[in-house]
This record gives C-alpha cells, structure tokens and sequence, in this order.
C-alpha cells in the first residue's frame, strides 16, 4: 500500500502505530475540517512527519485524496506470523481465523477486515499472489480495520491451513453444499475458508476442511456476497461462544 486516502483509515493507522512514513495536508487551512485537524493532532501524537502541499500535489498522488494523504513507507507492520498464531493455539481455550482463497476485490478484502475487526478474529490469513493485494481501496472498505486485524500473508495457503489444523484448529469450508451453520455450535478453535467470489474455495482447501458449513437462504437467489457471508460465519462464531 502507497497511499491511504480515506479519514477513517488515515487515523486509524495513525493510533495502531502499525507504519511509518509522512503525512500530507493541504496547505490550504481553510480546507482543513474537523476531520482532518483530528488526524493531524493524532499525527503531532504519534511523531508522524507532516507536510502541507498544493491540493493540486495530493491529486497528483492520489486522485481520492478529500484534503489529506498518508504515504506509508513500507507495509503495514503485523503483530502476527503464521508460527506465533501456530504456537500460540495450545495457549488459548478459543480462537477464530479466516483464510480468504484468493479473493480479488479489494472492496470485499477491505469489509471482510472490517467485520473480522468487529468480530474479534484472530487473523485473516491471504496468498501472497493471485488475490486482491492490501490497496488503499481495501483499507478504506475497512473504515480503518486493516490497521487493527493481524492479516497474516503466505505462499502456500494448503500449507498454512495444514499447519492450523495441526495446532488444533478445526478446518470448515464455506461452501453451499455443506451443512447449515448453527446446526451444531463451531468448534472453538475454529478456521474458516472462504473462497473465491466466483468459483469458491479450492479443491485441495476443501480437501483439507474437517466440515463444510452453508448459511441457510430462504430468497431467489442463491449466494451471498463473500464479505456478508464472512459477517455472518463470524457472529455465528461468537453467538456460540460469547462467554
């Protein structure tokens, strides 16, 4: 990710501390509404360096900019790698991870982090290729949520949810064959996949699914888009296991 565009996003990555880089205003101070003056007290707050700029600049860098950009110098720094989550399974009585098998819209990537976030996911796992990557667009779907949800990046996807499942994690597929969730309460160590928005999960990821799980529907159409469905497996999760 280059640049951050949406305020929400902005600040949240401001407070999560999770990059470094410069922050740039527009020079024009009439043009500096409430929200902007709030993320450039919390940059002051944070150290972050802060640059005022032609509004003409910031649309050179970014033609969503609404008065205020943040430039990251690198990615988002995460808390989590897969072998802290995997170490970390015998330790905890509950835990709940999303794999997201090659999803491409940045839009659904950023809403699905912004419920994960909500929900109180533990990771949300991605490939490092042929999926959509971590833009701007999908930090501003977040409402900021993709500066707080430990998004972990992997080169094998089987791999990692071999390894889960080796930790402990009970491995479902979504998948709209499978049995309907809430039936029988998710297991508390629970992984989830999701596939992609229009062939679904893998063969060899549902291959390596203990369960296929579906959410019952009851209109004319037959499917969900990815980030409701992932909304709701996620208060199923947590309805089941709210204490």
């Amino acid at each position: 990710m280059k640049y951050v565009s949406s305020f929400h996003a902005i600040l949240e990555t401001l407070r999560a501390g999770s990059c470094s880089g410069t922050l740039y205003v527009t020079e024009d101070e009439h043009r500096r509404g409430p929200r902007i003056r709030e993320i450039l007290e919390e940059a002051e707050r944070q150290g972050m360096a802060v640059r005022a700029v032609p509004a003409s600049k910031l649309g050179e860098m970014s033609p969503e900019h609404r008065g205020v950009l943040l430039a990251v110098d690198s990615e988002l720094r995460r808390a989590l790698s897969l072998e802290a989550l995997c170490g970390g399974a015998s330790k905890v009585d509950a835990s709940l991870v999303f794999v997201l098998d090659h999803i491409e819209d940045p839009h659904n990537v950023g809403a699905i982090l912004r419920s994960a976030d909500a929900f109180g996911v533990d990771a949300v796992i991605i490939p490092s290729r042929r999926a959509s990557p971590l833009t701007d667009a999908a930090a501003r779907s977040s409402a900021g949520a993709i500066a707080w949800v430990p998004v972990i990046q992997v080169n094998n996807l089987r791999a990692a949810v071999d390894a889960l499942k080796s930790a402990g994690y009970w491995v479902y597929a979504a998948d709209m064959a499978g049995a309907p969730v809430g039936e029988h309460p998710m297991s508390k160590k629970a992984l989830v996949i999701l596939g992609n928005e229009g062939k679904g999960a893998s063969r060899i990821l549902r291959e390596a699914a203990d369960e296929s799980i579906s959410i019952p529907m009851r209109g004319h159409v037959d499917s969900l888009n990815v980030s409701v469905s992932a909304a709701i497996l996620m208060y199923e999760y947590r309805r089941a296991h709210s204490g």
